[in-house]
């Protein structure tokens, strides 16, 4: 079982896939990146419960520069260069805030563009 892949390959000369120009189907229970909807989501009312969830901290309330005498989170980022896409703040999500989508191409040009961040007004509470 072990070594039909490599059989197959030294049989027919052919190593690789023919992947970008046909893309690969992934495993049925395969997770891709979390993806995060602003309007579902509750941090600025308080929830943190993704947040507490996430191992490498790719999920991350944090207070803003201009807010710094005030140490209130008006923030939520989510850090696709963290993200070892393991799928465990969907689950502990308690609005359904997060969903796991089968994308896996996340590829840039700067470590910034790797990461999406929700603000709210922290008085109000209202996302922006």
């Amino acid at each position: 079982m072990q070594l039909a892949w490599p059989v197959k390959g030294l049989r027919t000369w052919i190593v690789t896939t023919g992947y970008p120009a046909t893309p690969e189907p992934q495993p049925a229970r395969w997770r891709g990146r979390p993806v995060l909807d602003p309007q579902a989501c509750r941090a600025a009312d308080g929830c943190a419960a993704c947040v507490a969830v996430c191992l490498p901290q790719a999920l991350r309330l944090e207070p803003s520069a201009a807010s710094a005498e005030d140490s209130r989170p008006d923030r939520l980022v989510l850090d696709y260069g963290r993200c070892i896409m393991c799928g465990l703040c969907v689950p502990a999500c308690p609005s359904g805030a997060l969903q796991v989508r089968p994308e896996y191409e996340l590829a840039v040009c700067a470590p910034g563009d790797l990461r999406v961040t929700l603000r709210w007004d922290a008085e109000s509470g209202e996302a922006r």
